[in-house]
């Protein structure tokens, strides 16, 4: 597995292996296991996951074969904890698993890949003097959604227009104006 690879999606991976061993072998046996989670996918009908369709549907086709069963985690059950132990031991030297990135993962680095593509263009436009002076750097949390405030900000869009049609030059000039304010 890679390092991008979720706890979540290891417990699948075991569950579809152990699936896959018991239909070779047409043997039942019983998947015991101290995460809520993944029991809970599998049996949510509303999966937008590859990975977890393709689990359902291989624990579909072993009919009876599987069982899971959930057990509290550290209850000192020596079963889960002797697993707990091989799944540490297993996520640093085991076989190695291709598995996609989880959807939280490429958002995040694709965010960030962004965020720095955004930042080197804005750090080396030569535009926006007077934006920069207010957002030294693109920021996510900073976004402005309204349009008007957008325009008072940068001088662009209709609100200058507007402004220009009743005769008012700049936006200080109209700052006094609305107040009631003398030069």
């Amino acid at each position: 597995m890679n390092s991008f690879n979720s706890v979540f999606q290891a417990e699948l991976a075991a569950i579809n292996f152990a699936d896959g061993w018991s239909l070779e072998r047409n043997v039942k046996i019983k998947v015991f296991s101290d995460s809520k989670s993944y029991i809970e996918a599998i049996r949510s009908p509303e999966v937008k996951s590859n990975f977890v369709l393709s689990v359902k549907d291989n624990l579909y086709n072993t009919k009876d074969l599987v069982t899971l069963v959930w057990v509290k985690a550290h209850a000192g059950n020596p079963g889960n904890e002797l697993a707990d132990h091989f799944a540490k031991i297993a996520s640093s030297c085991g076989a190695y698993m291709s598995i996609r990135a989880p959807y939280y993962y490429v958002k995040r680095v694709c965010k960030e890949f962004l965020m720095n593509e955004w930042n080197s263009y804005w750090k080396n436009s030569t535009t926006g003097k007077r934006t920069k002076e207010i957002l030294p750097l693109a920021n996510l949390d900073l976004l402005i959604s309204n349009n008007y405030a957008i325009y008072l900000l940068t001088n662009h869009g209709s609100l200058p227009v507007y402004l220009c049609h009743r005769a008012i030059n700049n936006l200080i000039h109209a700052s006094m104006i609305c107040t009631g304010s003398r030069f």
